[in-house]
């Protein structure tokens, strides 16, 4: 397995206007100055600009994350627009990355955000995960989700899963091959069998409520910020279920898989 290293970006300095527009982070404990100087150099990827990646684009670019790449080649669709809370009637059939990208832009236009109307394939993936300090999976199919996650751990990269169908959730953190995280479960080990239509159906198929997206993406949101303060997760290891009909929550502990195709001792080097 071939890990690259971490990326080393120069810390940007606050001007008066970023200390005022980020006023009631920086008086936090737990930011500060030198945190938010950290949100301002980081790199993020979100893969997927759906009901997922709305909220998670607009709470990051809102907190001050300098560079954020958002990846989809789908068209905005009217039945998006109940849970897709960064479109409107009038985006019907326009770009979400393209959008998206606009919408982040206009809150906060002092950050660096780019647009890429493709699908992630095998052959940018790697490029694109290793040009970035954390990856947020919103994506809404298994081949992607698959792929993203063993990107992540062969570019040691940290990895916000996150998924929603019905008024049911997912969110973990897998950083199975980042410094000081070495040997926790990959995606792979938490997933290893592709599941079938049947097993994992799409919100086409099965339904979604909106705001069960917005929790999910509010939170993956959350995850990304504290791992670009180089903060702790406690969904590191974890699996957070979320079961939205009766607001009940459970985190279960995973554990990395010894015959993981991805990450186990009989995986294949990248």
């Amino acid at each position: 397995m071939a890990v690259l290293d971490q990326p080393v970006f120069e810390r940007p300095m606050l001007s008066d206007s970023d200390l005022e527009r980020y006023a009631r982070q920086v008086i936090m404990p737990s930011i500060g100055e030198d945190g938010q100087e950290q949100l301002l150099a980081a790199k993020v990827l979100i893969v997927g600009a759906g009901g997922l990646g709305a909220p998670v684009i607009l709470y990051l670019a809102a907190a001050g994350i300098g560079h954020i790449t958002i990846i989809d080649d789908d068209l905005v669709s009217r039945s998006d627009l109940n849970r897709q809370i960064i479109y409107r009637e009038k985006d019907v059939g326009g770009s979400k990355a393209q959008l998206a990208a606009k919408a982040a832009q206009s809150i906060n236009p002092q950050i660096q955000i780019s647009n890429l109307v493709t699908r992630l394939t095998p052959g940018n993936v790697r490029r694109l995960v290793a040009a970035h300090d954390v990856i947020v999976d919103c994506s809404d199919n298994a081949e992607t989700r698959y792929l993203l996650g063993d990107a992540a751990h062969h570019n040691a990269r940290p990895l916000v899963f996150g998924g929603a169908v019905r008024m049911e959730g997912q969110i973990a953190v897998f950083q199975s091959s980042v410094p000081g995280y070495t040997g926790t479960a990959c995606y792979r080990c938490v997933f290893p069998a592709m599941p079938d239509a049947k097993q994992a159906p799409g919100c086409s198929e099965a339904g979604i409520l909106g705001p069960v997206t917005g929790l999910v993406g509010s939170l993956q949101a959350l995850e990304t910020i504290k791992l670009c303060l180089h903060q702790d997760s406690s969904l590191t290891g974890s699996l957070l279920l979320i079961e939205a009909g009766h607001t009940e929550f459970m985190k279960i502990a995973t554990s990395a898989r010894q015959d993981c195709s991805c990450c186990g001792s009989n995986s294949a080097p990248d």
